[in-house]
C-alpha cells in the first residue's frame, strides 16, 4: 500500500473492524491537500447499489483535494470484470460521501482510463462501520487496476477488511498482427533536466593500472555513462582517500555526475554526537570536492538503505535518520558546498512509504530523493512487469516534484538470489546462468524507459562491475555487466543492452513525451541538451516482429538515425567488451521514421553521433623491457571524443594480424609474446560513435 494527499496516513489498532488494524486517514476541516488524480473518461458498466459512474471527461469533483491509501494490482485486461468492498468508519466528516471506495483503471502508461466507486449512504459525519461496494468493467485500454481509500475534505476516516474479486475475464487482446504501430514523440516534456542512465560503482577497490587501462576504464568509456552512485567508506588511510579520489577523478573526465553513499556510519544517540559526526563526513566531502577538485561530487546519503548497525533499521526510526540527516545538511551549508541530500534510499518499493514520510516531515533538509528496487514481482519474460513499475515511479518522482525536488533510483535490479551456497552468501542476480539469462536485459529496459516516462533524474543499475573475489569470503556480490574472478572479465549479455542506453541515453537531456497505440511497446525519447540531436528506445513485447512508424517534432538537424538492436535470442559476447556497431542506418521521410522492431528486442535509434573516423594514430614505437617483453607507447589522440585504442599483432608484415588489446592509455605492454619472434603492431584509435583509425 501506498498513500497520497497531505492528510495524516497511518493504521491504527485502536479502530479495527476485522483483525489487528485499520488504515486510517484523517484530516483537519481547512486542510489544503494535494490533487492526487486525474480522471479520465468513463465507460459504461455494471451498477450497484450505492456506486457512483460518470461519462463526461471528468468526474463535477476532479478538482477536490483528497488524501488516499492505494494499490496497484496488475495483471489485468479490457473487459475484466471486478467486485471491490471495503468497511468504512467517519468522524467528523461533514459529508459522508466523501469517505469512499475507487476502483481507478489505468492504461500501459499508467494514465487512468475509467473508474468506478463504492459511496456510503447519507448520514451523520460521526457513524459506525458500514460496507462500501464497488464493481465494472475494466476499459479495453486497462493494464491495472488501482484500488483506493478516499478521503475529500476534513474529518476522519477508516478503512478495513479490503477485497477485491475479478468476477470474470474478458476476451483476451487482439492481435494486430501486421499492422502498422503508430508512435508519435513530442509535445509534453516529461522530465526538462534528466541525469542519465547509469550505474552503481565502487571507488574503494584496488586495481591494477593494466586492469584499469585495459578493462574497466575501456568498458566505462565504451558505456559512457553521465550518472554513478558509489560508496564512500570513512576514515580510510590517507593513501586509500587518494586512490579513491583519482577514481571519481576518472567519473569526473567521463563527465558522470556522482551520488555518494557512507556505508559504515556509527549508530549515535544524541545530537551533538551526530553533529560532531557530521562534521568528521563533511570534512571528507569537502577534500574530495576542493582538495581535489570533484565538482561532479553532487548528491549525499548518510547511509545505504537506512542502514545503521545492520539492514534497513533507520525504517524503524525515522526520526534518527532525520536528525543525522539534520546535522549533515546543515553543515554542507555552513561550509558552502553544493551538495544534495538525498532521502531515504530505501529497498524495496514496500520501504518507499519513507520516502513520503521524508518528505512530509524532514523536505527542509532534503535536496533530491530516492529509493531502490529489485524486480521479485515479475519474472524477466513478464510483460506486466512495465506498467505497474511505471505507476510506481510516477507516485515517487510525483511527490519529489511536486516539492520542487528530483528522484533518483539509486540501485536496481532483477531478482536476488540470496542464497548460501558451500557457506558462501551469494548476493547476484537468481537467472544468471539459467536460459532466462538473456532476458533479464529486457527487464532492464523496460525498468529504465520506465523512468524515463515517469520523470526520474536518473536510475542506477547494480552494478557496473562484478565485486572483487577475496581470499575466504564468505559472501560474494556477483552483478556486473562483466565478470571479476581471478582474471575473468567477460560479459553477460546485459552489457549489450543496458551498455546501449547508458551510452546514448546520456544527461542532461530532456525527456520527451510519447505515444504508442500498442501497450505492448515501451517507447522512451530524449532531446540531448545543447544539441538537436534524439535517442529513442524501444522494447517490443510482443511475440512477433511489428511495422511501426515514429513521428518527430519538426526541424530535426539531421534526419539519417542509427539502428542498434539487443536480440535476447541472438547475443555475441565480445572479448574486450565493444558494444556493437549499428545494424543500420534510417532516413526520415515526412518526420517519421519507419521501421521493424524485432519480437522481444530492445532497439535504439540515435542521430547522437558523428561520421567522422578520428585522426590516425601517431608515433607507435615498440622497444623491448628487462624482462624481454615488447612496450608500445604512442602519441595520445588530440579527440576531444576518444574513447580508447585497439592494439593488434601480426608476426609479420604480411601475415594476418590479431587484436590482442584495448586500453584507455598510450601505451601497451605485450606480456604473451614470444620473446624470440618477430612481430609487427598497429594501433587505432575508436571514438565514442565507433569510428576507427
Amino acid at each position: 500500500w501506498q498513500w497520497s494527499g497531505k492528510a495524516d496516513c497511518g493504521f491504527d489498532g485502536h479502530e479495527p473492524h476485522g483483525g489487528a488494524l485499520s488504515a486510517r486517514i484523517a484530516a483537519p476541516p481547512e486542510d489544503e491537500r494535494e490533487q492526487v488524480h486525474v480522471f479520465g473518461r468513463r465507460i459504461s458498466g455494471e451498477t450497484t447499489s450505492h456506486a457512483e459512474k460518470w461519462t463526461s471527461p471528468r468526474p463535477p469533483d476532479a478538482d477536490a483535494k483528497q488524501s488516499q491509501w492505494q494499490y496497484i494490482v496488475s495483471g489485468i485486461s479490457g473487459g475484466d470484470r471486478f467486485r471491490a468492498a471495503a468497511w468504512v468508519r467517519t468522524k467528523d466528516v461533514p459529508d459522508r460521501k466523501n469517505a469512499f471506495l475507487e476502483l481507478e483503471y489505468l492504461d500501459s502508461n499508467g494514465e487512468p482510463c475509467g473508474a468506478d466507486r463504492g459511496l456510503p449512504e447519507n448520514g451523520a459525519a460521526e457513524k459506525d462501520w458500514e460496507k462500501l461496494t464497488a464493481s465494472g468493467r475494466a476499459p479495453d485500454a486497462a493494464c491495472l487496476v488501482r484500488v483506493g481509500l478516499v478521503l475529500r475534505g476534513g474529518g476522519t476516516a477508516w478503512f478495513d477488511d479490503i477485497e477485491l474479486f475479478r468476477v470474470e475475464r474478458g476476451a483476451p487482446r487482439p492481435d494486430r498482427g501486421p499492422d502498422r504501430r503508430n508512435i508519435v514523440v513530442g509535445g509534453r516534456i516529461v522530465q526538462p533536466r534528466f541525469g542519465g542512465v547509469g550505474f552503481q560503482t565502487f571507488i574503494t577497490q584496488s586495481y591494477t593500472q593494466p586492469h584499469f587501462d585495459q578493462v574497466v576504464g575501456k568498458r566505462w568509456r565504451e558505456l559512457n555513462p553521465s550518472f554513478a552512485r558509489v560508496v564512500h567508506y570513512r576514515k580510510r588511510s590517507p593513501e586509500k582517500f587518494d586512490e579513491s579520489a583519482a577514481q571519481l577523478a576518472f567519473l569526473k573526465t567521463t563527465g558522470t555526475e556522482v551520488y555518494m553513499i557512507t556505508d559504515n556510519a556509527p549508530d549515535l544517540e544524541t545530537a551533538d554526537e551526530r553533529n560532531a559526526y557530521a562534521k568528521e563526513i563533511v570534512d571528507e566531502l569537502e577534500r574530495f570536492v576542493r582538495g581535489h577538485g570533484l565538482t561532479n561530487l553532487k548528491h549525499y546519503c548518510m547511509t545505504n538503505e537506512l542502514s545503521l548497525g545492520g539492514w534497513g533499521r533507520l525504517a524503524h526510526d525515522l526520526p534518527k535518520f532525520k536528525d543525522y540527516h539534520r546535522a549533515l545538511f546543515e553543515e554542507l551549508r555552513a561550509r558552502g558546498l553544493d551538495i544534495n541530500m538525498l532521502a531515504t534510499d530505501a529497498s524495496p518499493i514496500s520501504w518507499w512509504n519513507t520516502i513520503h514520510w521524508a518528505a512530509r516531515n524532514m523536505d527542509q533538509y532534503t535536496g533530491v530523493y530516492g529509493g531502490h528496487h529489485y524486480i521479485s514481482e515479475f519474472t524477466p519474460d513478464d510483460a506486466q512487469f512495465y506498467p505497474w513499475f511505471l505507476c510506481k515511479l510516477k507516485w515517487a518522482a510525483g511527490m519529489a516534484h511536486e516539492r520542487g525536488k528530483e528522484f533518483i533510483i539509486g540501485e536496481f535490479g532483477a531478482k536476488q538470489d540470496g542464497r548460501t551456497v558451500d557457506g558462501v552468501i551469494l548476493d547476484r542476480c537468481v537467472y544468471w546462468d539459467t536460459p532466462q539469462e538473456p532476458m533479464v536485459s529486457i527487464q532492464l529496459a523496460e525498468e529504465t524507459v520506465a523512468a524515463l516516462n515517469a520523470g526520474v533524474y536518473a536510475s542506477c543499475y547494480w552494478t557496473f562491475m562484478d565485486c572483487q573475489d577475496l581470499p575466504g569470503a564468505t559472501y560474494v556480490n556477483k552483478w556486473g555487466l562483466f565478470r571479476w574472478s581471478g582474471e575473468d572479465y567477460s560479459t553477460r549479455p546485459h552489457y549489450y543492452a543496458y551498455g546501449l542506453l547508458s551510452k546514448f541515453f546520456r544527461g542532461p537531456a530532456a525527456v520527451y513525451r510519447v505515444d504508442c497505440d500498442d501497450p505492448l511497446l515501451r517507447i522512451a525519447a530524449v532531446r540531448h541538451h545543447g544539441r538537436n540531436t534524439w535517442s529513442v528506445a524501444a522494447v517490443n513485447r510482443n511475440r512477433t516482429a511489428v511495422p511501426v512508424g515514429i513521428r518527430f517534432p519538426r526541424g530535426l538537424e539531421r534526419a539519417d538515425f542509427r539502428k542498434y538492436v539487443y536480440d535476447p535470442a541472438r547475443v555475441s559476447l565480445h572479448p574486450f567488451g565493444d558494444l556493437p556497431g549499428p545494424a543500420d542506418t534510417l532516413k526520415l521521410a515526412d518526420d517519421s521514421l519507419n521501421d521493424t522492431l524485432g519480437a522481444g528486442t530492445l532497439t535504439i535509434y540515435t542521430t547522437a553521433y558523428d561520421d567522422q573516423p578520428p585522426a590516425a594514430v601517431e608515433g607507435l614505437t615498440v622497444e623491448k623491457t628487462e624482462d624481454g617483453h615488447r612496450r608500445l607507447r604512442w602519441k595520445p589522440s588530440p579527440e576531444d571524443d576518444l574513447c580508447y585504442y585497439r592494439v593488434f599483432r601480426s608476426p609479420g608484415a604480411e601475415a594476418g594480424e590479431s587484436r590482442i588489446a584495448s586500453t584507455i592509455a598510450a601505451e601497451f605492454i605485450d606480456e604473451k609474446a614470444d620473446p624470440a619472434a618477430e612481430y609487427a603492431y598497429r594501433v587505432v584509435a575508436v571514438d565514442q560513435s565507433g569510428n576507427a583509425r
